[in-house]
């Protein structure tokens, strides 16, 4: 499936909800086995979700 955006919330919204797939899955696999590399994975995971906020609240935040 192809999905194309038009403005910079939808792309956020779409990378936000990706990025929130990605630590949730990174987060099981830690509840599975607690090692460094599923720790890194979680706080990379993190860091993600961070940047993308950080860029929503540059871009402006919601349009009213």
């Amino acid at each position: 499936m192809i999905t194309t955006a038009d403005d910079l919330p939808s792309v956020l919204g779409l990378d936000f909800s990706l990025a929130r797939f990605a630590l949730l899955e990174a987060r099981l696999r830690q509840a599975l086995k607690d090692t460094p590399t599923h720790r890194e994975a979680v706080a990379e995971a993190w860091a993600r979700i961070d940047a993308l906020l950080d860029m929503y609240v540059e871009a402006g935040g919601p349009r009213r």
